[in-house]
């Protein structure tokens, strides 16, 4: 005895396999654009999840991919962005790697433009570099667990220190969202 499952093609005929091919294209065709599609960046789903105002004001930009690992966020008022970078590597890694990086913000030719300064409150490895003169960029770098983050402001004027202190704040809010 011979079951059948829908229709025979004589009944149908080549219009009945039309649909099925179509569907199949763009099942293909989804699934080739999901592969290329880019993947949820933590630096996004945690600026999105954050208070910004203090730092870049009401009506800003909604978080933006930058970079390979990073996340942007513009101020409604030209002049001033906020940039979070999450890296994910073993600890031990991560601790060489930001090692290697203060020590070339502290060499000579960098010394000349920022000053880098440990900033103990998120982690032992964690230091700060801020632009002399103008003071027009700060960032601060930190690690915690297997994550690495550099959390930037960019800004037309001066970087005061009520705004370091908000962009510590916010620092500080990063690093409690992470695992």
């Amino acid at each position: 005895m011979t079951i059948r499952l829908g229709p025979s093609r004589k009944t149908h005929g080549p219009l009945m396999n039309k649909p099925i091919a179509l569907g199949a294209a763009a099942a293909l065709l989804l699934s080739s654009g999901l592969a290329f599609a880019q993947a949820p960046r933590p630096a996004c789903a945690i600026l999105s999840s954050l208070d910004l105002k203090p730092l870049l004001g009401a009506g800003h930009a909604a978080p933006a991919p930058y970079a390979d690992n990073g996340c942007i966020v513009k101020s409604a008022t030209p002049g001033r962005l906020v940039l979070l970078q999450v890296a994910e590597k073993p600890n031990a890694e991560l601790k060489k790697d930001m090692a290697a990086f203060k020590k070339t913000l502290s060499g000579a030719e960098y010394a000349k433009i920022s000053t880098v300064a440990p900033a103990p409150q998120f982690g032992p490895e964690a230091f700060s570099a801020r632009e002399k003169g103008d003071q027009s960029a700060a960032e601060i770098h930190a690690v915690k667990g297997t994550h690495a983050i550099s959390v930037t402001l960019n800004s037309e004027g001066k970087v005061s220190e009520p705004i370091f202190k908000q962009l510590g704040d916010l620092t500080g809010a990063v690093l409690a969202k992470l695992p």
